[in-house]
């Protein structure tokens, strides 16, 4: 049904104009700004300087698993999202999951780039434990964590934060196609990220197989590229929907993924909705290529 029209007395119509205006959608709902449940891990930025990191030791915790799965598998539902990349499993709570398991976590990571869970109890601290289980844990001196745990990083986005970094235009470097911290002689390699407080809608998450990706290249551009450095472009991804997968999180949901063969996008569509989530990281090894396993 249109709105009526009615008519306005020019006294009326001057106390309208300065009088507050409440702000709805067009829906004609108020705006929910979601409560952050867990105050103590909300952000503080790095104050302190950390050395150069040194070479780390780094053991690859898939080479160690069963390749049948049959240990995490065992009393699980698996739901494949896309064929080549994103894999959901239920029935499990990570923190319980025994070194066998975590062993098969890697390498189903591995092979199909992301494995999500939803409803996880998995603490903070039992986060940055199953982190430390598949090498040392990468502290990002350049962004927020949490105040008792520099290795945490906090992805904080209140409505009032986000508004005033949207004016400076602070997300445009991450508004794009990327893997974490790619700059780091030994880069991250699974990531292992807990939502904590999420918008009613938006702020999805999508990730690329680089598997798929390469796979996609004619045999002539494969041998061209083997062994090349390059500058590597966000475009092509893009485009490639049939090696993408989007994940629309919940509250306490865990994405844990492989970043040295994946490219992640984080969608910011959901102001005026709150999001709280942690990320850790442990380093890999040093990215190197073997010539006979291109």
């Amino acid at each position: 049904m249109a709105p009526q029209h009615q008519e306005t007395h020019a006294d009326e119509a001057s106390d309208a104009a300065t009088a507050p205006v409440a702000v709805k959608n067009a829906l004609l709902q108020e705006v929910h700004h979601s409560k952050f449940e867990h105050p103590e891990l909300l952000s503080v930025f790095p104050t302190k300087t950390y050395p150069p990191i040194p070479v780390l030791p780094y053991e690859d915790r898939a080479l160690k698993a069963d390749p049948t799965l049959k240990n995490l598998l065992a009393s699980a539902t698996v739901t494949h999202l896309e064929p080549k990349i994103g894999t959901e499993l239920s029935g499990i709570q990570l923190h319980e999951l025994t070194n066998a398991q975590k062993d098969e976590l890697a390498l189903l990571v591995a092979e199909r780039g992301v494995v999500f869970f939803r409803d996880q109890e998995i603490t903070a601290e039992q986060q940055l434990d199953l982190g430390r289980y598949y090498g040392p844990l990468h502290v990002q001196q350049n962004l927020a964590h949490t105040e008792q745990y520099p290795e945490a990083l906090v992805v904080e986005n209140s409505v009032e934060t986000s508004e005033a970094f949207l004016k400076r235009h602070a997300y445009d470097p991450a508004n794009a196609w990327h893997t974490d911290v790619s700059y780091e002689r030994q880069p991250p390699s699974y990531t292992i990220f807990k939502v904590l407080t999420n918008p009613q809608v938006g702020g999805d998450t999508l990730w690329a197989s680089g598997y798929e990706a390469y796979e996609r290249l004619t045999p002539p551009f494969k041998k061209f590229v083997e062994g090349l450095t390059a500058i590597h472009s966000g475009k092509h991804v893009a485009d490639g929907h049939e090696f993408q997968v989007r994940f629309r999180w919940t509250k306490n949901a865990v994405a844990v993924w492989d970043n040295r063969v994946t490219a992640h996008y984080a969608t910011f569509d959901y102001l005026p909705g709150n999001r709280h989530a942690l990320r850790v990281t442990p380093h890999g090894e040093i990215p190197y290529f073997d010539q006979e396993n291109p």
